[in-house]
């Protein structure tokens, strides 16, 4: 118990908290997207809304047109290969705002091999990460 009282106590006086985290899941089949109220804020969308399914294309086009075909073939890339992506892009944020993230996902097969659920987590994007994006 007295390690954990350490920790509490560590992340209590920590001046930075760290970035909260947007989890997704994403059933591929029915292209029901359902997110948590984090990853709705850094997308611009009404939490409830995200919860109950939004279609991939609602997040989509809240990505930067610029990095939207890039990310779609990331993420395609990643259901093929059946391999986890990273990606950083900017997305349009609940202030209306494009705001870089770093996306986070992977699919999962069913056992014909068909990619049947893709999840993920998305965060605010470090400054390495954006530097980084830029020389793509």
């Amino acid at each position: 118990m007295r390690l954990l009282n350490d920790v509490l106590f560590v992340a209590e006086i920590s001046e930075a908290a760290p970035p909260e985290a947007g989890f997704f899941s994403w059933d591929v089949g029915d292209n029901i997207l359902r997110a948590d109220g984090a990853l709705a804020l850094l997308f611009g969308l009404h939490p409830r809304d995200a919860a109950a399914g939004l279609s991939i294309e609602v997040y989509m086009e809240r990505v930067h047109p610029e990095d939207r075909p890039r990310l779609a073939r990331k993420i395609r890339d990643s259901i093929v290969a059946d391999r986890p992506q990273q990606e950083t892009y900017r997305v349009l944020n609940s202030l209306n705002e494009y705001s870089w993230v770093t996306g986070y996902g992977r699919g999962f097969r069913n056992e014909l091999g068909d990619t049947v659920r893709y999840v993920g987590i998305v965060v605010h994007a470090s400054e390495e990460a954006r530097g980084a994006d830029l020389q793509h």
